[in-house]
């Protein structure tokens, strides 16, 4: 008897072997299995990306940086505005969940808020707070629950002696962060010799210490260097030791802005009238403490003048913060930290811990049109500011270089 084909049909009905019978049953079965993998991998993928952060929002820190908690949120927003970041692995973009909490200034609070962003609120990757000193008892949540910690305003060597591959920052050492003032002044010329205070602090310390070596590199000298305690308010006898050495650069190393607006205040009172006043951390606060005394002051700000997608997306967010990106000089290493993760979670293509932590260190971003964040073994980065002058009462970029030289003014003593 010849053999059927499985084709064909004996009153219309398709007559199956029993080889091509095991054989569909077997494949149904395979998408069947498919199909549940498939529903497993649905029910897998996370509903949102949860990005854990705290902020100044009281303290010490509340009237220079606290605005930084807008400007989390503005990032977030523009974020899902345009549709969520875009993860393989799920194929599909996925929006970010803002989990902030306010970290009052405080190492104790740092160190519970981050805490509870990793075992409460289960973040998928940590977005660092202000400052080195808080950056340390959150870095020891990071490490603790591996979680990534995208570090923000933060390049102090002390949270880089021990290896730890769970961190980066977008930022150089502190010592070379005035990489880029020094050589303004050595094209610009007509100052030699520098004063230094800065306030004892984990950062205000070597980054002041790094001042000092560049200037003597560079072929200026250094008159005049002091360290003064975190809570000094009369600094009178500083002042003056600083006027009989009659430098022709006053630099002042604060974060906090009472500090070294006291400084300055007093500075003017006593007679202290320098070529040039440079004060390494001069947000609004300090303007607006100084007044009409801010004329021609010279500071730092990790943005400058441009037109490219960076820039435009940085001013974009600054003002939809509320406050103009010159306003606040550290706004700038934060927009770069977004960026950062932004970059990292499209690469690694899914929340996966250990895939985020690896594409955190292997970043290699164009920025700003004339920038590249890299790191380097130890997680530092590459940004470092750009030198800035106060006019009527605002920030102008001196940078680049060939514009700062046209528009630089010395204060000359004009308080």
């Amino acid at each position: 008897m010849a053999h059927r084909h499985d084709h064909e049909s004996k009153h219309g009905l398709v007559i199956l072997s029993r080889r091509t019978l095991l054989q569909t049953t077997a494949l149904g079965a395979g998408w069947m299995l498919l199909g549940r993998a498939g529903e497993t991998l649905a029910q897998a993928a996370p509903s949102e990306i949860r990005i854990g952060v705290t902020a100044s929002l009281s303290g010490i820190y509340q009237g220079g940086y606290g605005i930084f908690a807008k400007l989390n949120e503005a990032w977030a927003n523009h974020v899902n505005q345009r549709g969520g970041i875009f993860l393989k692995s799920y194929n599909k973009a996925l929006p970010i969940k803002l989990v902030q909490y306010d970290d009052k200034s405080d190492q104790p609070t740092v160190k519970s808020m981050y805490e509870r962003l990793a075992t409460v609120d289960k973040v998928d990757l940590f977005l660092g707070p202000f400052s080195s000193g808080l950056h340390n008892p959150a870095l020891q949540a990071s490490i603790a629950h591996k979680i990534p910690f995208f570090m923000v305003e933060a390049n102090d060597g002390f949270l880089f002696e021990t290896p730890n591959p769970w961190q980066a920052t977008g930022l150089r050492p502190a010592a070379s962060e005035y990489t880029r003032l020094v050589e303004f002044y050595k094209k610009l010329g007509g100052v030699q010799s520098f004063a230094i205070i800065n306030r004892d602090n984990v950062h205000e310390t070597p980054s002041a210490n790094g001042l000092a070596d560049l200037v003597t590199k560079a072929g200026h000298k250094v008159v005049f260097r002091v360290t003064a305690p975190p809570d000094t308010k009369d600094f009178s006898s500083i002042i003056l030791k600083m006027k009989d050495q009659n430098p022709e650069v006053v630099v002042v190393e604060a974060l906090a802005p009472p500090w070294n607006i006291q400084f300055l205040k007093q500075a003017r009172e006593l007679g202290l009238n320098p070529k040039e006043v440079v004060v390494g951390h001069a947000p609004l606060p300090v303007l607006k403490g100084l007044g009409e005394a801010s004329q021609n002051l010279v500071s730092m700000n990790y943005s400058f003048d441009g037109d490219s997608p960076d820039h435009k997306e940085f001013a974009q967010l600054c003002k939809d913060a509320g406050f103009e990106p010159w306003q606040y000089s550290e706004a700038g290493i934060r927009y770069r930290a977004y960026k950062r993760i932004e970059d990292a979670l499209k690469r690694a293509g899914s929340v996966n811990k250990e895939a985020v932590r690896a594409a955190m260190r292997s970043t290699d971003l164009p920025l700003f049109g004339e920038e590249r964040m890299r790191h380097d073994e130890r997680g530092y980065g590459t940004d470092m500011p750009y030198p800035t002058q106060a006019k009527a009462g605002r920030y102008e970029s001196l940078w680049p270089i060939a514009k700062g030289l046209k528009i630089h003014e010395f204060k000359a003593g004009k308080w």
